[in-house]
């Protein structure tokens, strides 16, 4: 009896997440239409136990399909991917009046519209290479190998016990990746842009999540946005960090998040004893001057680069560069607002102690306490 009873209970289990997720879907419909200024009528939704396919839009019945097995397996990213997909479908035969079954100049049209990526305009049936590839930036071109091998080997370097050997290996990091995004602007090379996602299951966004975003965005060419994420296991949704840029940058900041990340929690395991409390606001106080003298540290290192590279000389193709960026932004936040936090407390005394030790902060190679592949340099 217990068997049936737990079977009983999984299938009540089962119908009604459905339903929570049906009531996602619909408000994720409304959210794309109303983002991206399309006006179509509600379709019905429907969950399917598709295993190969993963979407579908049915015009006959007007029913756009999302199968179990997308929405459990894979990033909710990924999802709303497919939603936009099948919502092309829907704007071909329903505002274009073509019907058109194929993707074809009409279908691409509407993606353009509803901002789909273009690895997800082809097929609803996303593999899990596919969907990897395009939400964390792993594909590289030989160039772009190439680059961010030498990037890792000056990391590597920068380990060494001798803290002027490491800061110059930093320094020739951040030197050679100021050089590869200028010389690519140069040479007129194709950029291939990709997001990625850090997703710490977390309720909010911590004012040091900010400062680092900050870094990423003034050194390390990627746009960061600050957005909400549904996870459809857990049900809720959190709060996100997405870096956008061309797939090298994108490692780069990456492991440059989770690296400064780390490097705070152990800097201040080592150091919190020398202070009076043990106060979340002491914690933030010495996050903070942590981050303002490595921020310090790496302007520092630029005002040197740019002596020698000629950098102003470039503000053009940087300019246009940033507007084809912001344009890939806009394929996922159409209607993105820049915002500002409000002041955290801080202990004056506890913040510059903080802003000493960040300016000796040194990249360096392999520093992670994440799981698989996440925060490494290369994958």
């Amino acid at each position: 009896m217990n068997g049936l009873e737990n079977c009983i209970h999984d299938e009540e289990q089962k119908s009604l997440l459905q339903r929570v997720w049906l009531q996602q879907i619909h408000q994720e419909y409304c959210d794309i239409c109303y983002g991206y200024g399309v006006e179509m009528r509600l379709p019905v939704f429907e969950i399917s136990e598709s295993v190969k396919t993963l979407g579908a839009w049915h015009s006959a019945t007007r029913t756009l399909q999302l199968s179990r097995h997308l929405i459990s397996n894979y990033p909710w990213s990924t999802t709303l991917q497919v939603l936009k997909h099948e919502m092309a479908h829907q704007l071909c035969s329903e505002v274009f009046c073509g019907g058109e079954k194929f993707h074809g100049d009409a279908f691409h049209k509407a993606c353009d519209i509803l901002g789909v990526i273009p690895a997800f305009r082809y097929s609803a049936n996303i593999s899990c290479e596919t969907a990897g590839e395009v939400t964390s930036g792993a594909s590289f071109t030989v160039a772009g190998r190439g680059f961010v091998n030498k990037v890792e080997k000056l990391l590597a370097l920068a380990q060494s016990a001798n803290e002027h050997e490491a800061t110059l290996a930093m320094q020739k990091a951040n030197e050679l990746i100021e050089r590869h995004n200028i010389v690519s602007l140069e040479q007129g090379w194709e950029q291939n842009y990709v997001s990625v996602r850090i997703d710490k299951k977390r309720k909010r966004i911590e004012r040091y999540q900010r400062h680092i975003c900050m870094i990423l965005m003034d050194f390390f060419f990627v746009r960061t946005v600050l957005a909400k994420m549904y996870d459809p296991v857990r049900n809720e949704t959190f709060k996100v960090i997405e870096l956008f840029g061309t797939v090298e940058n994108v490692a780069i900041g990456e492991y440059c998040y989770y690296f400064l990340e780390n490097r705070l929690a152990f800097l201040w395991s080592e150091n919190k004893y020398q202070f009076n409390g043990y106060t979340r606001t002491e914690k933030n106080s010495y996050y903070l001057g942590l981050l303002k003298g490595f921020y310090e540290k790496l302007d520092s290192h630029r005002k040197n680069i740019e002596k020698d590279t000629g950098r102003q000389e470039n503000n053009a193709m940087i300019l246009q560069e940033d507007q084809k960026l912001t344009e890939f932004v806009g394929l996922t936040f159409p209607r993105l607002k820049k915002s500002r936090s409000k002041g955290a407390k801080v202990y004056r005394n506890t913040f510059q102690k903080g802003v000493k030790a960040g300016k000796s902060i040194t990249l360096t190679k392999g520093v992670t306490v994440r799981s698989c592949s996440h925060g490494k340099l290369l994958q």
